[in-house]
Formats: C-alpha cells, structure tokens, sequence
C-alpha cells in the first residue's frame, strides 16, 4: 500500500526536501512517513490537512479522497439550492455561470 503521503507530495509536485522545508521537518523524518514506518504526529497532519487541502481523517488512515463521490454530494447540493430559487433568481446566476464559462 502506497503512503498517502508520497501520493500527495508528488501529485502536488513537491520534492521531498521542498515538502519537508515547508512542513519543518528533516527529510529523514519525511521518508520514514512515506515509508510508513512512523506515524505521522498530528502537528504534521495539520499542516498537510491545510496544504493539500485533505481531511485530517485521509491522512490518518492513509486513503485519498474519493473526488468524484465529494463532486457528486456538491452538485446535489448545488442542485437543490438552485431549485429553491426565484425564477428571476435563476436566470441571474445561469447568466452569471455562462459569463464565467468565457
């Protein structure tokens, strides 16, 4: 199994030496997270909770979010709130989306 960690430096194209700089901590101590042979202290959750924007949760039991399930629950909700809205209210933001859209 492959640390969740590496998976988030690399797919965030941090060297190991930059993430480590950025979290304050030794290389050594980065790839022994990587490695999964220490458990990452929750100061350094924290800290990559907020940078790679990941629950603490993913980065304790080592898994990545499922994108498409938080994509999904976001346009239901989305989807909802827009059918609560006035008509006038509607056509306001589908011109505000087609001026964003370019």
């Amino acid at each position: 199994m492959e640390s969740i960690v590496r998976i988030l430096r690399e797919k965030n194209r941090y060297t190991q030496t930059g993430l480590a700089e950025e979290l304050g901590i030794s290389r050594q101590a980065l790839i022994k997270y990587e490695n999964m042979e220490l458990d990452l202290p929750l100061s350094v959750v924290r800290q990559l909770s907020k940078l790679f924007n990941v629950s603490y949760e993913c980065l304790i039991d080592n898994f990545l979010p499922d994108e498409n399930a938080e994509l999904d629950a976001r346009l239901k909700m989305i989807n909802k709130n827009f059918s609560k809205l006035e008509e006038h209210e509607k056509n306001a933001v589908s011109e505000m989306v087609r001026m964003m859209a370019g």
